[in-house]
């Protein structure tokens, strides 16, 4: 809808704009993650500790718990590793983009080159100049003789 109010974004700009974005996202996914991490050593902690106290019960439920909070850790690793695989794609379409500008610009400056040059013109001065080398080679074979 950006399009209805001001000019429409380019592709760089959109690719810009959603690597920015899953940037964003692999850093919340990765503090998510970590919190995870730090809560499942309290938990292991704390098992550890009902266990010398003796409470079974609480064990059982903190275990499963446990278990609970690794199966998200592993989740958010997944996660993490798909969002980086979409990050890489889009650095490749920019840097296929960025190839593709590159190529538009040297075709169009090809282009112009070849319109510049006369080549009727450029084949003259070619026999030309060889003329001229060879009178200046058959003079310096005649100063050298003499």
């Amino acid at each position: 809808m950006s399009f209805l109010f001001g000019k429409r974004k380019t592709p760089a700009e959109l690719l810009r704009e959603n690597k920015r974005m899953l940037d964003k996202s692999i850093r919340e996914i990765e503090r998510e993650r970590q919190g995870l991490q730090t809560q499942e050593k309290k938990l292991i902690a704390e098992i550890k500790k009902s266990v010398k106290q003796g409470q079974m019960g609480a064990v059982k439920v903190m275990a499963k718990d446990l278990i609970r909070t690794r199966h998200q850790i592993e989740k958010f690793f997944k996660l993490k590793s798909q969002l980086q695989g979409v990050s890489l794609r889009i650095q490749t379409l920019k840097s296929t983009q960025a190839m593709g500008e590159a190529m538009k610009g040297v075709t169009k400056a090809m282009g112009q080159m070849n319109r510049q040059m006369n080549l009727p013109s450029l084949q003259k001065i070619m026999l030309e100049f060889e003329r001229q080398n060879e009178k200046m080679e058959m003079v310096s074979e005649v100063m050298g003789d003499g």
